[in-house]
């Protein structure tokens, strides 16, 4: 067992182990060691069990010589299942004889243990192999089993039933007729006599499994037992509803394609529910939604209402209250004025009354203007804007009369080409002539005249085309051996460092920001060059950048 664990089925490992232990016998010998009675060793009948797993292993994953193959298949695989299944009688039989009391209950439990181990092997061996389902369910072995009365034994073969089934779907086409319905005789008569829920539920879902792999003997099912649908109704509620209607189905159906049709009606039928019921509590959700968003809304608006409706009272209030106020005010200042002019002499009263008009004067005169200057502030922005646009249409017509003039000023390709002087042009007319004497051009026609001349035009209005780019970059070369003479005049004149003066200094210095910057990144570099070794100091001076070492300095 512990050899196998390390060498999965269907592996190379687990292949050649399990080729040798065909060759070496060891699988004949394990199946027949499992004839033996197991209740005389040590360790019982749970060895019973791990033999039988330990062949369900080896035979599955067995990988033969198509010579032996049959042989395999027909005598070692029907052994092995007839032995196993004879494991399974003699546990069951032992099972059997124990009493169901408390004192024996673990090992009942053992037993039932080994019972279902060595079924789960029957399992994983049909699995393996195709041939293996008709073998198990032609064993004799296998009806015995079913036909005992015990709960427990009898759930877990008919548990074993589907299972095969489920291995080898056609396998019941290739079975006799008579070993089918036996099978199902004793599957109706466990569903009729017993009382037990695990028995009805198992036997329910083996008929049903039967039925689906096999069409033919759902009509056999309603013809031959004719009086299952009401010993059925004792088994409602139990727990296995779900079969029990398929069953109902079928028996109501007559045969295997009213069946379908009616199990396809009923599918549309739930789907049908489900998807309307999923449509409803969509449309529900979206209704909760919609109507508490109408209500916030609702809400919101009448608070809204509420607070203009407050906003309108106090505004009234406040009104009035101003009115009020500014009578008061009215009222007290007219008192005032009154109790001054009764206190005052009568000598006083004209001029009191004359510096209280001019008071009001001014006051009125002063809201009147603040007036004026409010209502012409639009008319004054008005005057800045236009006075800004005027401003800006100005600067691009200058600019733009700047470049015309800058065109006008440039450098004119009908100038004289440096270097040539009269007598220069005396001597070039001279080598002309003396050329066309030397080598004279005779034309045979018209044709070749006025392809001469035609190539004669086109030469010289490609001279005149690159004439301006010549001339500006003759200019240019002008300019900078001057500036070049000026430069290396100045550094040859510079006086040494130990003399130089601030005068020496300002006159050297630029003020001009990409000359400082580039100043700045030379002194720079030239600091790094010193912190580097030796031999990163060979690089030369026009060195391709992409060979230059990747450090950066960042500013």
């Amino acid at each position: 067992k512990q050899i196998l664990s390390t060498a999965v089925a269907g592996s190379k490992d687990g292949m050649r182990i399990r080729k040798e232990i065909w060759e070496y016998n060891l699988l004949q010998a394990l199946v027949l060691v499992l004839k033996q009675d197991f209740s005389i060793v040590d360790g019982e009948w749970q060895i019973a069990a791990s033999l039988a797993a330990i062949l369900s292993q080896v035979c599955t994953g067995l990988d033969l010589p198509s010579a032996e193959v049959k042989k395999f298949e027909d005598e070692v695989l029907l052994e092995a299942v007839s032995n196993m299944f004879l494991v399974t009688r003699r546990i069951q039989a032992r099972y059997a004889k124990i009493p169901d009391r408390a004192g024996h209950m673990k090992e009942r439990n053992k037993l039932l243990a080994c019972y279902r181990g060595v079924l789960e092997s029957i399992v994983y061996l049909a699995s393996g192999h195709t041939s293996v389902p008709k073998k198990v369910l032609e064993c004799p072995w296998l009806l015995q089993l079913l036909i005992t009365d015990d709960t427990d034994t009898v759930v877990a073969i008919m548990d074993l039933i589907p299972k095969i089934l489920r291995v080898n779907r056609i396998v019941l086409r290739s079975l006799n007729q008579k070993l089918i319905l036996s099978i199902m005789d004793e599957l109706i008569y466990k569903l009729s006599v017993s009382n037990e829920v695990s028995v009805g539920a198992s036997a329910c879902k083996c008929v049903l499994r039967i039925c689906e792999n096999h069409r033919p003997l759902v009509e056999t099912l309603c013809t031959r037992y004719k009086g299952l649908r009401p010993l059925l109704a004792k088994w409602e509620g139990a727990g296995f509803s779900r079969d029990l209607k398929e069953i109902h189905l079928l028996l109501q159906a007559g045969n295997a394609q009213k069946a379908e049709n009616e199990r396809f009606f009923r599918a549309a039928i739930t789907i049908q529910a489900v998807w309307k019921g999923f449509i409803t509590r969509k449309k529900l959700v979206k209704a909760n939604k919609t109507f508490s968003k109408f209500q916030q809304q609702y809400r919101l608006k009448k608070r809204v209402l509420e607070e203009r409706k407050v906003q309108a009272k106090e505004a009234i209030e406040l009104q009035r209250q101003l009115k009020l106020n500014r009578q008061r005010i009215m009222r007290e200042f007219k008192e005032k004025q009154l109790h001054t002019v009764e206190i005052l002499p009568a000598a006083m009263l004209e001029r009191y009354m004359q510096r209280q008009q001019n008071k009001s004067a001014v006051l009125i005169q002063k809201s009147w203007r603040g007036h004026h200057a409010r209502n012409s502030m639009q008319d004054r922005e008005v005057f800045v804007k236009r006075y800004r646009a005027a401003i800006t249409v100005q600067r691009a017509v200058r600019k733009w009369l700047k470049k015309l003039e800058d065109k006008r000023n440039k450098i004119k390709a009908s100038l004289k080409p440096p270097g040539l002087t009269d007598d220069r042009r005396v001597e070039i007319q001279r080598l002309i002539n003396q050329n066309r004497e030397l080598k004279p051009t005779v034309y045979t026609s018209r044709e070749e005249l006025e392809q001469g001349h035609k190539k004669a035009a086109e030469m010289l209005a490609r001279y005149y085309q690159s004439a301006r780019v010549n001339r500006e970059k003759q200019h240019h070369r002008e300019a900078l051996i001057a500036r070049l003479n000026v430069d290396s005049e100045l550094v040859h004149l510079a006086p040494p460092l130990n003399s130089v003066t601030d005068k020496d200094v300002e006159m050297y210095s630029s003020n001009l920001l990409p000359v400082a910057t580039k100043a700045k990144n030379n002194h720079i570099e030239q600091l790094r060059l010193l912190r580097q070794p030796w031999w990163k100091k060979l690089c030369d001076e026009y060195q391709d950048q992409e060979y230059v070492d990747d450090e950066q300095i960042i500013f």
